[in-house]
């Protein structure tokens, strides 16, 4: 062998052992990260389960979302992800919904602020997801008198509806009256009505089942077991028709309640309050007129 095949078999040997040992380093860096991701998986999992216990959920979520990555191992993602989908139930939604169709029109000007940050609302009205607690809501339109809206949700209470209406502004209203109107929620006569007829549906279940268990145990002491048969249909339809009453009482009854819980908020001049000094053939009289 010549000095330069020499040579060259040695710079080739040289070069090999180089590209060995950068690629030696490399599959060891790669190594490392990967260790290191695998302890951020583990750190966010159990960081994740510690709020997810003690219910702070903000924090908790963005744990999940981080140990949910496809590049933790397979139980702790399958851990964060289950998490995820049971903190989804978990969180309360709110809708908001603008009524009247002037409010409609100008709804592009509508600004809306949730807790003080503000909000966008979409439209059709879509859920939004917030946090269980107490909320502030505060409505503007040009043009309108702002509302304002206190609330709380509950864990796993979907679509709360809080609706809103608009009356006109200071500007359209005399100074004397505006300055005395306050937020009012007034109970809808539907909200009488279906009351009035779950308390009707109530009774008459009642009086059937009553009726029904009298004639029961009248028959039972006179002709049993050898009772005319009409007897026997007589009773049941009694109770049949006491438990129908009473599923109408229950459905109405319900209806009464949603109505009530979903009536709208209004802006109206509160009623006038304060000792009133009346006159009369028996002479003067001092009473009370307005709500305490």
């Amino acid at each position: 062998m010549n000095r330069t095949s020499a040579a060259t078999l040695t710079l080739l040997v040289s070069t090999l052992r180089t590209a060995l040992c950068f690629a030696q380093g490399a599959a060891e860096a790669s190594k490392e990260t990967s260790r290191a991701e695998v302890e951020q998986c583990i750190a966010q999992h159990d960081s994740a389960r510690e709020l997810r216990l003690s219910e702070q959920w903000q924090g908790a979520r963005a744990a999940m979302n981080s140990c949910a990555d496809e590049r933790c191992p397979l139980a702790i993602a399958a851990d964060c992800r289950a998490w995820l989908e049971e903190l989804a139930q978990l969180m309360p939604s709110l809708i908001v919904v603008v009524e009247g169709e002037e409010s409609g029109a100008r709804h592009g000007a509508l600004r809306v602020q949730l807790d003080g940050a503000p909000l966008e609302l979409k439209e059709p009205p879509t859920p939004i997801e917030l946090m269980p607690g107490a909320h502030h809501l505060r409505l503007e339109l040009s043009g309108a008198q702002p509302v304002e809206v206190d609330f709380t949700l509950q864990k796993g209470q979907k679509n709360h509806i809080e609706r809103v209406r608009f009356v006109a502004s200071r500007d359209q209203v005399p100074a004397q009256a505006t300055s005395r109107l306050v937020a009012t929620r007034p109970v809808p006569a539907k909200t009488y009505w279906l009351s009035a007829s779950a308390l009707a549906a109530f009774a008459s279940s009642a009086a059937f089942l009553v009726s029904g268990l009298n004639a029961h145990a009248d028959a039972k002491e006179i002709c049993a077991p050898n009772c005319d048969p009409e007897i026997q249909r007589s009773i049941q339809a009694r109770l049949l028709l006491a438990d129908i009453t009473g599923g109408a009482g229950l459905v109405l009854g319900s209806l009464a309640v949603y109505t009530y819980l979903r009536r709208p908020v209004v802006l109206a001049e509160p009623r006038p309050s304060g000792p009133v000094l009346a006159a009369s053939s028996r002479g003067l009289s001092l009473a009370w007129r307005g709500e305490f």
